[in-house]
């Protein structure tokens, strides 16, 4: 590295280091597990324990608030889910075709074309 300052070359030689050492722990690691499964015993009893995948143990977990649900956003859902039900199985053509009355005059005339259709 002819045109850089000492400080640069310092920090690249200790990352070089580091990703060496790096690569020959994780080297080692996979060669003691092909070593183990060869002779026939279990890897887990020769490599380390792998680190759990998740939210630590100590780590409370947040609190979510619970939202009251009114009996207008019930009858709203209840429909909705009526409305996503009456689509399923229809063809594309058909689809487009509730969608445009949805949008026009409403979800239950929505589902009563689309319950028509599918009869």
């Amino acid at each position: 590295m002819p045109n850089t300052s000492p400080a640069v070359e310092s920090l690249v030689r200790d990352f070089i280091s580091r990703l060496a050492v790096a690569i020959e722990a994780d080297v080692a690691r996979r060669l003691q597990g092909v070593v183990a499964s060869v002779f026939g015993t279990s890897a887990a009893s020769v490599a380390a324990p792998r680190r759990s995948v998740g939210r630590p143990a100590h780590v409370a977990r947040p609190v979510r608030r619970r939202v009251k649900v009114t009996r207008e956003l019930a009858q709203a859902r209840k429909l909705q889910g009526q409305y996503l039900g009456a689509l399923r199985g229809l063809k594309p053509a058909d689809h487009a075709r509730v969608k445009a009355v949805a949008h026009e005059k409403g979800l239950p005339a929505a589902i009563k074309l689309a319950h028509s259709i599918k009869r």
